[in-house]
């Protein structure tokens, strides 16, 4: 039979080539068992490249006007500000504050940081070009006196402070910066210490929209996002998480122009709050102060929807609103809650139309706008009547000396106080009505350390 023959044959074959090579070939066996249990350890020992997080961030910068959320990255401040507003060491291992709150003082340990250029830290490196204050080191001691007290410097002296070439003395120091004019397109992190493993590389590309963002999310030119309003047109996968995120650092309110005659009446701004739906639970706000700052008042008048209570302040008040028409000035994002508040003041019998524009207006009757809040509470920018924050022209001299008298006052506690009676009489008079915190979204590729470029 030839399938006996054939068996033969290779059999001869191969046996003669084990003869001739069964040397090699035992080594080879060897070699290759040794190889496949020792592979793990090997591997192991095989340097691998630094994870590269590639984040994305909507808005257009120079090098003056980058994010703090970056700075913060690279260098550090005279102190710094926990979760929940208190302050913290930092670059000063402690201060003080003398003079009535006008002069503070800060000690600077010796030999205690180091810049990404490897010179030492030195107090006269640190210089914030304040403006009205007068600044001057002695020894280890750097002094600020300030014309009059003012209680929130220790929040701007968190501020984080550099030597030219954005040289910090933060976890990350600057590798590149790519731009385009004077506008920055990306800017390059690496940790200082290459061997922290929990430190990976990082990129932050900059994007005019949010559309463009989610397109290069989409085309892998990033692969982490924070604060995506909406998650339309982001192409998801088994490699894509999508976090959703309450934004307690922001509001959501509608801001009475209270110039306007029709809106001067607080009885008819208060019927206009008790007339529209709110937000239940964590979405809800009712302050413009951030939630976790020490100074936060959760006790003020919520204005529940009660339609009832809308209707019976309506007709108490003697003016004539069967002739209101008023305007809901908004973001596009913002169009579907403004269109609930209308049919809302319809159902108390108040006329009113929404108006989307892409710009914040110059005149506006109502305005439904997102605000970012910070953890320090000092609200003066934003409703005393002298400031240009003050968009709503909300005039009242109560809040006004509350506002001063809350950046004089040194004494935490005192502080504590102005700014509760600032939230309980802001609340009462209503130039504006807090609805919720922001939803967002941080939208994350798994393959975020993959180490591409």
């Amino acid at each position: 039979m030839i399938f006996p023959k054939k068996i033969r044959y290779f059999f001869r074959f191969f046996s003669a080539i084990f003869k001739k090579q069964s040397k090699n070939i035992l080594i080879g066996l060897i070699l290759g068992v040794i190889s496949y249990f020792s592979f793990p350890f090997i591997y192991k020992l095989v340097p691998k490249p630094k994870p590269k997080i590639k984040i994305g961030i909507v808005g257009q910068y120079n090098v003056n006007e980058i994010p703090d959320e970056i700075l913060k990255e690279i260098s550090l401040g005279l102190v710094s500000i926990s979760e929940n507003g208190e302050v913290l060491s930092a670059l000063a291992e402690s201060w003080k504050i003398e003079n009535e709150g006008k002069t503070y003082i800060f000690k600077i340990k010796p030999q205690s940081f180091v810049w990404h250029d490897n010179q030492d830290l030195v107090p006269t490196d640190i210089n914030y070009n304040f403006k009205d204050v007068e600044y001057k080191i002695d020894g280890w001691d750097i002094i600020f006196n300030l014309k009059e007290p003012y209680s929130p410097f220790l929040s701007v002296v968190s501020k984080p402070v550099f030597k030219k070439g954005l040289v910090g003395v933060g976890e990350y120091k600057v590798s590149k910066i790519e731009k385009r004019g004077q506008i920055i397109k990306s800017i390059h992190l690496n940790p200082v210490d290459k061997t922290n493993k929990n430190l990976p590389l990082k990129v932050y590309r900059f994007y005019s929209t949010e559309n463009d963002l989610k397109i290069a999310f989409n085309l892998g030119e990033i692969n982490y996002i924070e604060n995506l309003f909406s998650t339309d047109d982001i192409f998801t996968g088994k490699d894509t998480e999508i976090e959703k995120v309450i934004r307690r650092d922001a509001y959501l309110a509608l801001i009475f122009n209270n110039s306007k005659p029709f809106l001067e009446t607080k009885s008819f701004r208060q019927s206009l709050a008790y007339a529209i739906p709110k937000e239940k639970g964590e979405l809800r706000a009712i302050s413009p102060i951030h939630p976790d700052s020490w100074a936060y008042y959760p006790d003020v008048k919520p204005y529940l929807q009660d339609t009832q209570r809308a209707l019976t302040l309506l007709k108490n008040d003697e003016s004539d609103f069967s002739t209101v028409n008023i305007v809901i000035s908004t973001f596009p994002q913002y169009e579907k809650i403004a269109k609930t508040i209308k049919e809302a003041w319809e159902k108390v019998g108040i006329k009113s139309e929404v108006q989307i524009t892409l710009f914040p207006p110059d005149d506006f009757d109502v305005f439904l706008v997102a605000r970012e809040t910070v953890l320090e509470p000092d609200q003066y920018y934003f409703w005393h009547s002298t400031q240009t924050g003050n968009i709503g022209n909300f005039k009242n001299p109560r809040i006004d000396k509350l506002l001063e008298d809350g950046r004089k006052t040194i004494d935490l506690e005192e502080r504590k106080d102005i700014y509760f009676d600032f939230q309980r009489f802001l609340s009462e008079e209503v130039p504006a009505i807090f609805l919720s915190h922001p939803v967002a979204y941080t939208v994350t590729r798994n393959s975020i350390f993959q180490n591409n470029q």
